[in-house]
């Protein structure tokens, strides 16, 4: 399971780099073929959908790696098993709203369904589909995290590492 997890974490890497150098590019060549007067009215439709689905992917690939939040001014100089309390309840929380995420992601995608792009022949509901999916994807990252935070709990402090730091899970 966990070569299968890593092989989906390298995967979603791979097409978080690739989409946001291709809407770069996108976006640098709609910006040259607008002034060659020659503008590609599609190019702002994909590069949407783009945005939207590469930001949600490299959210993902952050909170895995611990580089999603980092607010940590008031609770480094609180008592360790306090931090390792407080890091448990922010997942938890961070779990409920990504339950949330998911209910009413869907729920949007389903209504939004009808609606299309301007240019582009196909629904709307493939921008709003991101937020459920990755916050699925999330929600799993974010259940490794708190599996991984679980077991650590009562692990000796090393004084270099700032205790239940996010990284790499399972």
């Amino acid at each position: 399971m966990k070569k299968f997890y890593d092989g989906f974490c390298w995967i979603e890497e791979t097409l978080c780099n690739i989409g946001f150098g291709a809407m770069i590019a996108l976006v640098f060549i709609s910006a040259i073929a607008r002034n060659l007067g020659r503008p590609l009215a599609w190019s702002i439709d994909v590069a949407q959908l783009m945005l939207c689905w590469t930001t949600l992917i490299g959210a993902d690939v952050a909170f895995r790696h611990g580089k999603f939040l980092g607010l940590d001014l008031v609770t480094r100089r609180l008592p360790v098993k306090v931090q390792r309390i407080l890091a448990l309840v922010i997942d938890f929380l961070i779990l409920g709203a990504l339950v949330i995420f998911i209910i009413y992601g869907f729920r949007l995608s389903a209504e939004s369904w009808k609606r299309s792009f301007q240019t582009l022949k196909i629904s709307y509901s493939w921008v709003t589909m991101a937020l459920p999916v990755m916050s699925i994807f999330m929600s799993v990252s974010d259940v490794l995290d708190i599996i991984s935070k679980i077991k650590q709990f009562n692990a000796p402090v090393d004084e270099n590492v700032r205790p239940m730091e996010g990284g790499e899970t399972a």
